[in-house]
């Protein structure tokens, strides 16, 4: 425990933070979610507490800021008392004792929850390993924790965690990408607010859970209209109607058929049977850092000030343990260069930052301006895309002909390729099943076909399709017009096993948890529903791109595995002729080719009872629906049910026209036209 000495805080340069400092950064991270939502019901603002000296800062902070703004308000969300969340990794003897005492001075604070959660390992010590042992223990440890920790989020309902990471956790994650040799992208730090990691695949933490909310008899945020704003709209409509005269076709009693939404669906085209899009997902756990702009010795002071202890973890003294503590150790016993000390590095990572934005904001303004996205299609995961030209001069613009245009073009190169790599990775984020997308540097390749004109070398040949970081590139080469492209997921490899997750209840049992489900105790089970039907309590991700939910009033196995042609025939055999005729409609237009191999199936395993942890060979499984294309079985719903959604996207980037503006490339430096320029431009026009 720390001294309390008042000569810590009582000067100019080491004074605590004050409330209000910490309200004005809690207020500067914490955005709106849903910026379009009109209320929001209170929720609960859960707080990681180690124990530590920042950790039991930030919680005195928010003990302190909700006793003196009691309606406080966080982004768009009004507010519970918070809850601190503390974790036991169980790899010391007395960590469970410390656990349990942080917890005990939390509570003492008055107007915080604790709870403790505790990783027992169960997996490895029964086989006899000891978890402290192993070589990657920190980061198999970081993200157990964040994985119980979103997990209480979600039990609380709540979309927030707040983390004490601080100035000098940013110092020293700098410092060690700087040993890694890191270029600026990667020397931005840690972020203020980003979503939570290392929770792929749980449903309502991972970007995920506003549909299932919207479902609910009393959804946690309403898009609605409120009453209020539901009369002016009213008295709007009415004016509007009294002075044109005409018709309106609006029902007046009731804005029922009035849709609030962002997203407009596109015009049905005749020749196309109607799919109707699968609905997309939104919401999740986002991750607030609000003590980045304070070091560690006001945290420190803070406590002090206020008489509030804290714990000391003997592992992070060991500069043998981790290179982070490797390199506290040389920051707090060296004088380093003032390059490598802490105003220089920050600075060095701000400017990171803002370039970072600018880059990304050039790579958005390119995707709308241009209209580069023109399709998406979640039902089969597909996206077609039409890439404008950009490093080629436009030679139809009137523009003259400058000495070093070819120069010109050729510095600006770089900078074009990078934003149309940035670019090209948001138009991969929709169809990939990956959990991350690749660095932009690697992205050349892709960079060199879909924008040939900042290629090195001008391609040779007709384009050709190409997989990359698990998405399909195939070219839609018509005459006369440029060349477009169809993004899905790229096709599966016979070397690897084919996403499935499966769902036995032949015997009444739970789903079988992987290694990791069964060390950190997280198991997503199913739970009994009226009238004999079972149902996952939570959607399934199922090939890092489709949410979906079973459930069953039959005592079967069940399996969601890609399309199978072999497994198609009996399944279209067993369709209604109208159903049949559909169905290959469907698949013809909206899944050709090697895209229809990545749709989704609900299978029956028609084998014995084996064990469910072994994988059923694919000429046991019987074919019983094609979820994403609505396409089932006659009378399936009477023993089985499903919902599916996809992935959350930026349908941001979706829609809109190209422009007919001839001012020239979106990408890139555009110079002002000076005073000396325009003269010279006048006297060439007019000689």
């Amino acid at each position: 425990m720390g001294s309390r000495s008042p000569t810590r805080f009582l000067n100019s340069v080491t004074r605590p933070v004050a409330v209000l400092d910490f309200k004005e950064s809690l207020d500067a991270i914490c955005r709106p979610q849903f910026p379009a939502a009109s209320w929001a019901q209170r929720r609960v603002p859960v707080l990681a507490i180690s124990g530590g000296v920042d950790s039991m800062a930030l919680a005195f902070l928010f003990s302190e800021l909700q006793k003196t703004f009691p309606g406080l308000q966080l982004g768009s969300y009004p507010t519970h008392p918070a809850c601190a969340v503390t974790v036991d990794h169980s790899l010391r003897p007395e960590s469970a004792d410390e656990a349990r005492e942080v917890a005990r001075t939390v509570r003492g604070m008055g107007s915080i929850k604790s709870m403790v959660r505790a990783i027992r390992w169960r997996d490895l010590r029964r086989r006899g390993i000891d978890p402290a042992t192993l070589p990657n223990i920190e980061s198999l440890s970081r993200r157990l924790r964040y994985r119980w920790l979103g997990l209480t989020c979600r039990a609380l309902k709540s979309p927030f965690l707040f983390t004490a990471h601080h100035e000098d956790d940013q110092y020293e994650t700098l410092l060690m990408r700087l040993l890694a040799g890191h270029g600026y992208r990667g020397l931005q730090g840690i972020r203020s607010a980003n979503d939570m990691p290392e929770t792929d695949g749980i449903y309502g933490v991972h970007k995920s859970g506003l549909l299932v909310d919207q479902k609910s008899p009393q959804p946690l945020v309403n898009f609605r209209p409120t009453v209020r704003e539901t009369k002016k709209l009213r008295h709007i409509f009415t004016d509007d109607k009294d002075a044109g005269g005409g018709d309106v076709m609006l029902d007046w009693d009731s804005l029922d058929g009035i849709h609030f939404h962002p997203q407009t669906p596109p015009a049905n085209e005749p020749l196309l049977p109607y799919l109707t899009p699968l609905s997309t997902e939104d919401g999740g756990v986002q991750v607030y850092r609000p003590l980045l702009g304070f070091g560690k010795d006001r945290l420190r002071a803070t406590c002090e000030a206020n008489g509030i202890p804290w714990f000391e973890d003997s592992t992070n003294q060991d500069e043998t343990m981790t290179r982070r503590n490797a390199v506290r150790h040389l920051v707090g016993n060296y004088t380093l260069p003032r390059a490598l000390q802490k105003p220089a590095v920050l600075a060095m990572c701000h400017r990171s930052q803002r370039r970072r934005r600018l880059e990304e904001a050039e790579a958005r303004r390119l995707l709308v301006r241009a209209a580069v996205a023109r399709d998406f299609d979640s039902c089969a995961g597909t996206l077609i895309i039409d890439p404008p030209t950009l490093g080629a001069r436009d030679i139809g613009s009137g523009r003259p002909r400058r000495l070093h245009d070819d120069a010109r073009r050729e510095a600006r190169r770089p900078h074009q390729r990078l934003i149309a790599a940035l670019a090209t990775r948001h138009l991969m984020s929709f169809v990939t099943p990956e959990k991350s997308l690749p660095a932009p540097s690697t992205v050349g390749t892709v960079v060199d076909r879909l924008f040939p004109d900042l290629a090195p070398e001008p391609p040779t040949g007709a384009p050709a399709a190409f997989s990359f970081s698990g998405v399909l590139f195939d070219p839609i080469v018509r005459p006369g017009t440029p060349t477009k492209w169809l993004l899905s997921r790229a096709p599966y490899r016979s070397s690897l096993p084919a996403p499935d997750f499966s769902v036995d209840w032949r015997d009444c049992s739970t789903p079988p948890p992987t290694d990791e489900e069964s060390t950190s105790g997280l198991l997503d089970t199913w739970a009994e529903k009226s009238h004999g039907w079972r149902r996952l309590v939570h959607p399934k991700m199922w090939d890092g791109r489709y949410w979906i939910s079973l459930a069953s009033c039959v005592s079967e196995r069940f399996h969601v595995r890609p399309y199978r042609a072999d497994r198609a025939r009996e399944f279209r055999a067993s369709l209604p002729p109208k159903t049949r005729a559909r169905l290959e409609d469907l698949l013809k237009h909206y899944a050709p080719g090697k895209v229809r191999t990545t749709l989704p199936a609900l299978y029956r395993a028609d084998t014995g009872s084996g064990d469910e942890r072994e994988r059923v060979r694919d000429e046991h499984l019987e074919m019983l629906a094609l979820p994403s294309l609505g396409i089932r079985l006659d009378g399936l719903d009477r023993w089985v049910k499903y919902e599916i959604s996809y992935k959350k996207v930026d349908a941001t980037l979706l829609g809109g026209g190209r422009g007919t503006s001839s001012r020239g490339p979106l990408v890139g430096y555009r110079g002002t036209v000076g005073l000396s320029r325009r003269r010279r431009l006048q006297r060439m026009r007019h000689p």
